[in-house]
């Protein structure tokens, strides 16, 4: 990932301290936990558009 943008999102104060426990579990940046949590959902995504057209 050697391009970066950067953007602003706007999340609920709790959603965003449970994702810092998270990231701070898995010895993660929020950033980069959300990253990886964007990159799955998108893996899982296309995954299913994949198995509906089947």
């Amino acid at each position: 990932m050697s391009d970066i943008s950067k953007t602003t999102i706007n999340l609920p104060v709790d959603l965003k301290k449970e994702l810092k426990k998270m990231a701070i579990d898995e010895d993660t940046s929020l950033s980069g936990l959300i990253i990886k949590m964007i990159e799955e959902g998108m893996e899982s995504r296309n995954k299913t558009v994949v198995s509906d057209e089947d």
